[in-house]
């Protein structure tokens, strides 16, 4: 058998068994409600109930990983299977609480079974891939989502009690299978010992940091997948069905994105994957403590994916960092993981046994979330950054555009969670503006993608670190030099103003229409704003934003004009702009000589589209008593759609490229205070010494050398005027040579 068949049979074997000890991990959890009902159990005791199993399962993963080291998975893993299904046959015969305490803390040692594995599967397969496979293998967490999903479906037809037989006979069944088919990996290298372990374990700080990452990544998901039924049925009153599936539905998406965060961390790597995780996974832990079942479920979801590429990613840095001794410190870090999913249930039983609330619980995930992606890029982030530095610039370019993917899905995500949260759970969205939505949406992926990239490129990526290096480093004054310049340098453009009048109106209308149009448009067709009629005056209006009450006002007076017909005032503003610019564009012989339609005129033109149909809309409405309006709205919905399609690639897109900008300001500020860079010819102050540092580092990163005898060492040690210098003599040279060999 070739190496690449025995490495995906032995680990479609481990996947298999873990699935399976996952299922009985989770069989607690699943009958949770059925136990609190029986055994008449308050929210803390049926809460206490489904960690119980998740506190051996996590404290037992240390030693098992130490054993897996020390003796080889197929001879842990059978040993373990074993004992499982044993003590999930007692479970049926138990008829008191305590008992049924003692038996879930035993099937607790089914949890553990995820630090066996990881050994077993990582001898089998190379570093390079060991992401993928060690997601692969994650995906046997889907056991638990069979166990919650089918288990109560099993027992309405046959009994809770016959699940569990059934459990503990499917598991007994499969460990033969597994002792006849599973081999362990060629030994590489005699295991340490059991104090070399944990010699290992005290000395070695990241193991830890990568312990932390994993209590909340996959803590969190073992928390909530054990207490969604408990608190799904409590909270929003759901059946034992419906939670279930719903749990299900959780379990599944984490479950499947495992293998996706282990195959992004074997191409952009680990700690890049960790960073958008525990960022995203803030928002999305602040929708759940939302006391509505759409936010929470949005809230749920979003959670799911992420945690379930943080596992991925957290599982990539194992092997990664610990070659040599990767079950032991699997075995840690999914210690800590197992106890993230111990503490979460009791303090949401607690909240809700003595205040009647579950906010502060996902409150503190998203502050843990917080905390762990500032060690992440304080620790882990730079090593990774480091590392790619000496990867082969191919592979650069091929990762670029996944790390792009991920960060614009990121964003668009939550735009759509603001969406349903902004318009009260959709309530306020009007589904006449749905392709506008789905437009926007697809922009902002697309500028989101874009602008990533862009920032990969090296020069825009020096100054884009700087800016923020400038900023912590100027504190205050850095601040108020960006206000500053953004007022003056993006608000009232005055920079444009001292080359010409014409040219900053024409920038003004452009740049102050788009924005009034944008400012009323998104809001509106998000659903953050909306008016409706007072109950008790139809003359007067009252503005709702993200449905609380904001303002009032009286219609048919000068204030309503203007806010009914704010669009149409943008539209004229942005017309104004454009016939500016194309008067410009036709008298201007150096405008002409570099124009383009597809940059320069196509952008007017859509431009004017928009503009007038919009127009044409509201002459339809006031004076043309609905002619046409069908047909005019669809013509409008066709060029606002094209325009919002051609944001992210055409001209347009340099909108989002300007603010940046005012990071050149902060670079030229500071460059003035440094020492300087003076020239090694003539000994004159030419730059700041970190303009030249980093115009090194761009030109090495482009693969440009520029390095020559003397004392500059390279040509950006020399000023301008002594470079042109330097150029003339070249010639001059070049020139002598020439005239010397014709002579001879």
């Amino acid at each position: 058998m070739s190496n690449q068949a025995a490495t995906a049979r032995h680990v479609a074997l481990s996947t298999i068994s873990f699935g399976l000890c996952f299922a009985m991990w989770g069989l607690v959890g699943a009958f949770g409600p059925v136990f609190r009902e029986m055994f008449q159990l308050s929210g803390t005791q049926a809460a206490s109930l489904v960690v119980v199993p998740v506190l051996l399962g996590s404290l037992a993963r240390l030693p098992m990983g130490m054993m897996t080291d020390r003796f080889g998975g197929r001879f842990v893993f059978i040993s373990l299977m074993v004992f499982v299904s044993l003590s999930v046959l007692i479970v049926p015969q138990i008829s008191t609480y305590s008992g049924l305490i003692a038996a879930a803390f035993l099937m607790g040692m089914a949890g553990s079974a995820f630090a066996v594995g990881v050994g077993y599967v990582s001898g089998w397969v190379r570093p390079d891939n060991q992401g993928i496979a060690l997601g692969v293998y994650g995906l046997g967490t889907m056991g638990q989502s069979v166990a919650v999903f089918l288990g109560p479906v099993l027992a309405s037809y046959l009994g809770w009690q016959s699940v569990f037989y059934i459990g503990s006979g499917t598991l007994l069944l499969w460990t033969l299978v597994f002792g006849l088919f599973a081999r362990d990996a060629p030994r590489r290298k005699t295991s340490a010992s059991i104090s070399g372990m944990i010699g290992l374990l005290r000395r070695e700080k990241l193991a830890w940091g990568l312990g932390a990452f994993y209590f909340l990544t996959f803590g969190g998901f073992v928390a909530l997948s054990i207490y969604l039924p408990l608190l799904l049925q409590d909270q929003f009153k759901l059946t034992l069905a419906d939670a279930g599936f719903r749990t299900a539905g959780f379990v599944v998406l984490a479950t499947l994105l495992r293998a996706v965060g282990g195959w992004l961390a074997d191409r952009i790597g680990g700690s890049r994957v960790l960073a958008g995780v525990f960022l995203g996974i803030i928002p999305f832990a602040l929708l759940m403590s939302w006391p509505a079942i759409v936010p929470f479920t949005v809230g749920a979801l979003g959670c799911a994916a992420l945690l379930g590429l943080g596992n991925g990613g957290v599982f990539k840095l194992v092997p990664q960092y610990f070659p040599s001794s990767s079950a032991v410190v699997a075995g840690l870090v999914g210690a800590m993981g197992g106890l993230g999913g111990f503490f979460p249930p009791l303090m949401l039983g607690f909240f809700r046994d003595r205040f009647d609330l579950i906010w502060p619980g996902f409150v503190l995930l998203a502050a843990t979330s917080a905390a762990l992606w500032q060690l992440n890029a304080r620790v882990f982030l730079p090593r990774q950054i480091a590392s790619e530095q000496e990867v082969h610039q191919e592979h650069r370019r091929l990762s670029e555009p996944i790390r792009a993917g991920t960060w614009a899905t990121f964003a668009t995500g939550l735009l759509i969670a603001s969406i349903v949260v902004g318009s009260r759970n959709l309530e306020n969205f009007d589904a006449a503006l749905v392709i506008y939505t789905f437009a926007t949406i697809f922009m902002t992926w697309g500028v989101s993608y874009h602008y990533y990239m862009w920032l990969q490129k090296s020069p825009t990526h020096v100054y884009w670190k700087r800016t923020w290096q400038l900023l912590r480093k100027q504190g205050a004054r850095g601040a108020r030099l960006v206000v500053h310049r953004t007022v003056t340098d993006l608000g009232m453009q005055t920079f444009i103003r001292k080359r010409s009048l014409n040219r900053w109106l024409m920038h003004q209308f452009l740049f102050w229409g788009c924005l009034l149009a944008v400012a009323i448009t998104f809001p509106l067709v998000f659903g953050w704003i909306y008016f409706g009629s007072a109950p008790n005056d139809q003359m007067m209006y009252v503005t709702y934003l993200f449905g609380f009450r904001v303002a009032s006002f009286k219609i048919r007076t000068v204030v309503s004009w203007f806010l009914f017909h704010g669009l149409d005032v943008a539209a004229v503003m942005v017309l104004g702009g454009v016939s500016l610019s194309l008067w410009r564009r036709m008298r201007d012989q150096g405008a002409q000589a570099v124009q383009s339609f597809s940059m320069d005129f196509f952008p007017l033109i859509l431009l004017t589209a928009i503009s007038v149909t919009g127009l044409a809309l509201t002459a339809s409405t006031m004076w043309l008593r609905g002619n046409f309006y069908d047909f005019l709205s669809i013509l409008h919905a066709i060029t606002v759609v094209t325009g919002l399609l051609y944001l992210p690639f055409g001209k347009f897109f340099h909108i989002f490229q300007r603010p940046a900008q005012i990071g050149v300001k902060l670079y030229r500020e500071e460059g003035k205070a440094d020492s300087g860079a003076w020239c090694a010819r003539c000994g004159e102050r030419f730059a700041s010494q970190m303009h030249i540092d980093d115009l090194k580092q761009v030109l090495r990163e482009l693969g440009f050398d520029y390095s020559i005898a003397g004392p500059a060492e390279t040509w950006q040690g020399l000023c301008p005027a002594c470079k042109r210098k330097s150029l003339a003599n070249a010639q001059l040279r070049l020139k002598e040579e020439a005239h010397g060999r014709s002579a001879d």
